[in-house]
């Protein structure tokens, strides 16, 4: 099969914890094993949810809106407020209390100050073009199980928007449960190994409404392929490659998996490999390295001299590579941007009609090429080191992004 094909049976959606999940899981597992290889899969539990269903009701008008994760069954009503500038609910928090605010955009720190000003509600507004997608990554808090929260159309938000000062009323069913989700691990044992272990990993869950297309069916087809040619190929080196669920829940797929190999991983890990969003025909190729200068500069001239341009970054990137960099392991991250899936990602309209085989190749083949160097390379290449000029991006994401909170086992070091 192509890596397009291959797309195209991953082409539904793929929430954590769900049956949709759970059909990712088996095309995965079973390509691998008409392969021959023995992928295992490592269960954890999660505050899951299925899609739902949400409405915005005015005095004479109703529209459709996409429930946040973990809203549950929920109705309320109360006045809508429209607001240009979130710091209005800082410095004029009881003007909000009881009130249901609309606003443009949603992020943690907006949350702090809904919860900080009382509101009762929370109405986002997807980006012109978009239809109302799902924000249920990231949102896996223990406060958004008591904060309803949905997103409606640009176009919708428009005609809401009349409606400030009016009573609003906002119903959201949605089943919010405890659920179980499943990372996908295959070894790939090298044929002279040392202690070195290289791992390629990606996520193969999306987000609520979408089938997930380029984010990340993309990476996950790229990680089979990969998988493929080092079974066909065996490398000098050991290689474990992970397909991740719950990323887009706070990367808690990852998280779970360092939880549960944590000594393994600060002994033997080196580098990670991270693939996240692959499959647009229009748009470019892009290389985040969270590590030293030197990764960023060996990688990118593996890249080149294999004909493979990749702009480079020295970078933290929003994926699974960031639960390793707590123990100072340096990630390559591979992605293709731009295009549709600048637009489409995280919607109803990234789905595999949106991508191409051409999308898919290049990243594919400069995660082939990045790890036949590693692991055969006489010596390994790789040293365990992140830059400093990116640790304090490092704690501001881990500490402000995500409901984790890990120890900065290196925090004290740095600073002195």
């Amino acid at each position: 099969m192509t890596l397009h094909q291959l797309l195209k049976a991953l082409d539904f959606e793929r929430l954590a914890g769900t049956d949709g999940e759970a059909r990712g899981r088996t095309v995965i597992s079973d390509y691998l094993k008409r392969l021959g290889l023995e992928p295992q899969v490592e269960a954890f539990e999660i505050h899951g949810f299925d899609t739902g269903t949400a409405t915005v009701s005015g005095p004479s008008s109703s529209w459709e809106a996409t429930p946040y994760g973990l809203c549950g069954d929920t109705d309320v009503e109360g006045e809508l407020v429209y607001l240009e500038n979130a710091d209005a609910l800082m410095y004029n928090p009881g003007a909000y209390d009881d009130k249901i605010v609309l606003y443009y955009h949603s992020d943690k720190r907006l949350y702090d100050l809904c919860e900080y000003s009382r509101v009762k509600a929370f109405i986002g507004i997807s980006a012109p073009h978009k239809k109302a997608y799902s924000y249920s990554h990231r949102q896996n808090r223990e406060r958004q199980e008591i904060f309803p929260a949905v997103m409606i159309r640009y176009d919708y938000a428009e005609k809401l928007m009349k409606l400030a000062g009016q009573q609003v009323k906002l119903s959201i069913r949605q089943t919010a449960q405890t659920k179980t989700a499943h990372n996908i691990v295959l070894d790939i044992p090298g044929t002279d190994p040392d202690q070195n272990l290289t791992l390629l990993v990606g996520h193969y869950d999306s987000v609520a409404r979408s089938h997930g297309s380029s984010d990340n069916a993309g990476g996950s087809v790229c990680l089979i392929k990969t998988a493929q040619y080092f079974a066909a190929h065996p490398p000098k080196r050991d290689l474990r490659i992970i397909w991740f669920s719950a990323e887009e829940l706070g990367l808690l797929g990852s998280f779970e998996y360092v939880r549960a190999h944590q000594e393994e991983i600060v002994q033997r890990v080196k580098l990670v490999v991270n693939v996240d969003l692959a499959g647009d025909p229009i748009g470019r190729n892009v290389m985040f390295v969270l590590g030293s200068k030197e990764l960023m500069g060996y990688a990118g001239g593996v890249l080149r001299e294999a004909g493979l341009l990749f702009s480079e970054n020295l970078s933290i990137y929003s994926s699974d590579c960031m639960p390793f960099c707590v123990h100072e392991i340096p990630s390559i991250n591979l992605a293709r941007v731009g295009g549709k899936a600048l637009f489409y990602i995280h919607t109803e309209d990234d789905v595999a009609k949106h991508t191409s085989e051409y999308g898919l190749r290049d990243v594919y083949e400069a995660t082939r090429t990045l790890l036949k160097r590693v692991l055969n390379s006489a010596y390994y290449p790789v040293t365990k080191d992140i830059d400093d000029s990116l640790r304090d991006k490092i704690e501001r994401y881990l500490w402000h992004s995500l409901l984790e909170k890990p120890e900065l086992k290196w925090r004290e070091k740095y600073r002195k």
